[in-house]
């Protein structure tokens, strides 16, 4: 069914005259060209995120490559692991047996593994969760893939198995050490953990994640995102504002926009009832631009900390 869909979706030219054919369409801009003779609905490509997209384009090079093993960002994609679409830049990454002949080029880039047995993931060959992991944490930066390992962790990976595959490797696994030292399976998603990420690469204090506070004069329970408890008693809960909660009906339960407004301010009195003494709310934005949130987090009183693993 999955192969059927992509044969459908992407198609692929066989020969010299179908790949003619295939760009006179492209050309036309009823198809588009998303990969070296791969092309496929302007429209439906669209509407696919960059993850997606990544799938896509390795379940269509399975069909034609059925020896490659998907490796780093994009095996975790097909795996599923949060992270941030930013780790995509148009390259889709396999393991490379030996180094020579197969070296990479601008948009296969290959990881050098050995000795690689592969997990399949709908039907599609990739590096195991625990590999998926440990490449991720090698190629790139802390805050970008602090968000794979948590999701990883949460899906059932283990850090052993983790820990077992940079024991026997030649390359310096400190990032990923580093990665095991900071992660969290209770993470709700890859956008918190990216956030989390960026305050420890800041050198603030990790905060609690996901914990419970208590309305003192009505019972509700309230989860926040993120709580520091300082060492002069003070509560101080930050809040991961995602912009979409404003404008995605699905998203407020489909109230107005000052339904939504109203709900955070009643949120905000419950959270200072139960002695939160700061309430420090940043966006996406800066989350990525780090020093917005860096600053906000230093208003607000949030310690730095000297840690051996930042």
């Amino acid at each position: 069914m999955q192969q059927a869909e992509t044969e459908r979706r992407c198609a692929v030219g066989k020969d010299k005259a179908q790949r003619s054919a295939l760009e006179r369409r492209a050309k036309a801009q009823e198809l588009k060209r998303v990969f070296p003779n791969m092309y496929v609905s302007p429209t439906y490509w669209d509407s696919l995120n960059p993850a997606e997209r990544s799938t896509h384009i390795a379940r269509t090079l399975h069909l034609k490559h059925p020896n490659w093993i998907f490796a780093g960002i994009t095996a975790a994609s097909i795996h599923g692991f949060d992270h941030p679409w930013m780790m995509h830049d148009g390259t889709i990454a396999i393991v490379a047996p030996g180094k020579g002949a197969d070296a990479s080029t601008a948009l296969v880039r290959r990881i050098f593994i050995p000795s690689c047995t592969p997990a399949y993931v709908d039907g599609i060959p990739v590096t195991d969760g625990a590999r998926t992991v440990v490449d991720c944490g090698l190629m790139h930066e802390f805050r970008l893939a602090l968000p794979v390992i948590d999701s990883a962790l949460a899906s059932g990976v283990a850090a052993s198995d983790i820990l077992a595959i940079c024991g026997n490797s030649r390359k310096d696994c400190t990032t990923v050490f580093r990665l095991l030292h900071h992660a969290n399976p209770a993470s709700e998603n890859g956008g918190e953990s990216l956030a989390r990420g960026t305050i420890i690469e800041g050198g603030y204090a990790t905060p609690e994640i996901q914990q419970t506070i208590i309305d003192p004069q009505t019972g509700m329970a309230y989860r926040v995102d993120f709580m520091w408890r300082l060492a002069d008693g003070r509560i101080i809960v930050g809040e991961f504002d995602g912009t979409r909660k404003y404008v995605d009906p699905d998203m407020s339960g489909r109230k107005t926009i000052q339904g939504v407004v109203h709900d955070e301010r009643a949120r905000e009195d419950a959270l200072r009832r139960a002695k939160v003494a700061t309430v420090v709310r940043f966006t996406f934005d800066d989350v990525l631009r780090r020093r917005p949130l860096w600053n906000k987090l230093q208003t607000a009183g949030i310690p730095k900390t000297r840690s051996l693993w930042f």
